[in-house]
């Protein structure tokens, strides 16, 4: 387990405070349980983090591939997205997910036991609301059960962001810490402590700006998926796009390949 400890110093007036920042890189969940306590709210990004894909069409790596091969054709990132993202919902519609290591969600259901505060933090776009809950709660998970607020409402920012179920939909144009801070705004609840688990090291420093509101602030590169068996490969999710209204499996993809009837 890697630390990057950084000490930032906050002024309010004429008073100053010293308030800590710390980046930890693990590709184990239960690495985060002793830096969690009463006062630490836990947020927690969906994709390749707290679930993936359980087939190569919908995994998180076969809509960041498609973005990528559009890029290398010569369109702009942004356009890129906005033409993968029909056919992202609609493999979601249909694609099961998994946890990448069995005791993350047993580790999140503790702290809501002990009434931590734990809520989705995620890029997906809120017309996937309906669609990422249900695959939440295919998990046997609820993040209302002790989200930071009941309440479902559209966080206004220059591309809105909306809140649902202990979910923050960020979108793929917003950066997270800056819906994230509106949204503690919007609330009017600054949290003493936060701990942000993501699988992507730039969202992970892009939080570390909560300390300028004076919220003690750990990121965790969660890196399990680095070491997470392939679901994603590319032969694979062509023929399952084939048949994108009836997503098969990877092994009966692969059988398919393998016996030449693609």
């Amino acid at each position: 387990m890697l630390f990057r400890v950084i000490l930032l110093l906050s002024s309010f007036g004429c008073c100053a405070s010293i308030v800590e920042a710390q980046i930890i890189e693990t590709q184990y969940i239960e690495d985060i349980v002793p830096l969690v306590d009463k006062d630490t709210w836990v947020l927690v990004d969906l994709d390749n983090c707290m679930f993936q894909g359980a087939q190569a069409l919908g995994h998180a790596n076969w809509f960041y591939d498609a973005i990528q091969q559009k890029i290398a054709k010569g369109i702009s990132k942004n356009t890129a997205i906005a033409e993968v993202y029909p056919d992202w919902i609609q493999s979601q519609n249909l694609c099961t997910v998994q946890p990448i290591e069995k005791n993350f969600v047993p580790i999140l259901t503790a702290f809501q036991n002990q009434g931590i505060v734990v809520m989705g933090l995620t890029h997906r776009c809120s017309n996937l609301e309906a669609i990422t809950i249900r695959q939440v709660n295919s998990l046997n998970f609820n993040f209302f059960k002790t989200a930071p607020t009941q309440t479902n409402f559209n966080v206004p920012t220059q591309i809105p962001g909306f809140y649902s179920h202990g979910i923050l939909f960020v979108g793929d144009f917003n950066k997270k810490s800056d819906v994230f801070a509106r949204f503690l705004a919007l609330i009017n609840k600054f949290p003493e402590k936060i701990v942000f688990i993501d699988d992507r090291r730039d969202n992970v420093e892009d939080l570390e700006r909560l300390t300028n509101q004076s919220i003690k602030y750990t990121g965790v590169h969660y890196t399990a998926i680095q070491y997470a068996s392939p679901i994603f490969i590319r032969e694979i999710a062509e023929l399952q796009y084939k048949t994108i209204n009836h997503i098969i499996s990877n092994e009966a993809a692969l059988l398919l390949l393998e016996h030449g009837l693609e």
